[in-house]
C-alpha cells in the first residue's frame, strides 16, 4: 500500500509547510513540472505540479507526496525523520528562518527556525557561527550596529543585560513585536542562505540530539514519538531538564498504559505540568497533539498524518 509523506491541502487543516517543501518545489521546477515560488508551503500550485510530474512519471496522480512520488522527484526512500519533524515544530513556533519577536514571554527576542531564544544563548551561538564564517554577512545585515548585537548576544553579556536590552526594541502591550531597524535587521540576516544553513545544523545538531537520547532512555521509536521529544527539547529544553525523565518513567510504570499513543500523552503531561502556569494549557495542547497526531495549536487545526508522521508507524534509524 503506497504511503502518503505529504498529502495536498485539506480544507481547514493546516497546509504542510517547510524546508522539505522548499525542496520538493525546486525539485518540480528542475524537472519542468512547474515554475513554482519556492516558498515552502504546499499550496494548490504546487499540488498541481506534483499531478504534472506524476503523469510524467506514470505513476499515480493525486497531487500528493507518496513514497512513489518521493523516489522518482527526490531519488531517495523517504524524506529524513528529522527534516519531518522540524516542519512541524517550526511550524508551531511560527518563525520561520527570518522573523524575530520581542521579550512578550521573558526569553529577551526570539528568532529563526526553532524559535532562537536571546535569553538561552541560542541566538547568539547561531549568530557567531556564521560570523566565525560569513562576518560579512553579519556586517551586511546589521549594518552600524553589527558590533552591538554581537556583544548583546555574547556570552560575556550577563543575562539581565540581555532582557533588559530586549525590553528597549520590544514594541507594543505585550512586547511582541520588535521596532526597526532591528526587526528589518533580522530579516535580513535570516534570509541569506548560508545563515539558514547555519540555523539548521544548529536545530539538528542540538535539540535532535536531546530529543534521540531521551527517546532512548523511554525506549520510544516511533514517528510521532521523536517529534514529541523534539519539539520538548526545543520548546521546553528536553526531558533532562526539571527531572522530567525520571517522572514521565514513573509515571508510564505506574500508569501501564496499552498503547504508544498512551505512553505520549503521559509524557505530553509531564512537561505540561514542569511549565509555568502562564503557558501551562499552551504546552498541554501543543504537546497533546503531538501524541495524538491531530488537534488545535494556536487556533490552527493539525493533522500530522499529512506531515508525514503517522500514529503507530516505527522511525527509521537516525
Amino acid at each position: 500500500m503506497a504511503r502518503h509523506f505529504f498529502d495536498k491541502p485539506q480544507r481547514g487543516v493546516t497546509p504542510v509547510g517547510g524546508t522539505v517543501i522548499t525542496d520538493v518545489q525546486l525539485a518540480l521546477n528542475d524537472a519542468g513540472a512547474g515554475n513554482l515560488v519556492t516558498d515552502g508551503l504546499y499550496g494548490g500550485h504546487t499540488a498541481d505540479a506534483l499531478e504534472t510530474f506524476q503523469r510524467s512519471k506514470g505513476v499515480p496522480v493525486d497531487g500528493n507526496v507518496t513514497d512513489a512520488t518521493w523516489t522518482a522527484l527526490m531519488r531517495s526512500d523517504a524524506p529524513a525523520i528529522f527534516d519531518r519533524c522540524l516542519q512541524v515544530t517550526a511550524s508551531f513556533e511560527g518563525t520561520g528562518f527570518t522573523l524575530v519577536v520581542g521579550n512578550f514571554d521573558g526569553a529577551g527576542i526570539t528568532w529563526g527556525i526553532v524559535g532562537f531564544t536571546l535569553r538561552d544563548g541560542e541566538l547568539g551561538e547561531v549568530l557567531r557561527a556564521v560570523n566565525r564564517t560569513y562576518p560579512h554577512l553579519v556586517s551586511r545585515a546589521f549594518g552600524r550596529d553589527a558590533d552591538l548585537v554581537m556583544e548583546m548576544t555574547g556570552p560575556n553579556t550577563s543575562r539581565d543585560k540581555k532582557l533588559a536590552w530586549a525590553d528597549t526594541i520590544s514594541r507594543g502591550k505585550q512586547k511582541y513585536s520588535v521596532a526597526e531597524p532591528w526587526k528589518t535587521y533580522f530579516h535580513d540576516f535570516g534570509s541569506y542562505r548560508e545563515v539558514q544553513l547555519a540555523q539548521l545544523a544548529r536545530a539538528r545538531d542540538v535539540y535532535w540530539k536531546i530529543a534521540t537520547r531521551n527517546a532512548a532512555a523511554l525506549g520510544f521509536d516511533e514517528e510521532l514519538d521523536l517529534l514529541l521529544l523534539y519539539d520538548v527539547a526545543v520548546q521546553n529544553g528536553g526531558m533532562d531538564s526539571k527531572n522530567r525523565l525520571e517522572k514521565a518513567q514513573a509515571a508510564i510504570q505506574r500508569q501501564r498504559p496499552r498503547t504508544q499513543q498512551g505512553k505520549r500523552k503521559i509524557v505530553a503531561t509531564v512537561v505540561a505540568d514542569t511549565a509555568s502556569a502562564r503557558y501551562r494549557q499552551d504546552v498541554l495542547d501543543r504537546k497533546t497533539v503531538i501524541a495524538t497526531g491531530k488537534g488545535i495549536v494556536h487556533g490552527a487545526k493539525y493533522d500530522l498524518s499529512g506531515w508525514g508522521l503517522l500514529d503507530g508507524e516505527k522511525a527509521p534509524a537516525t
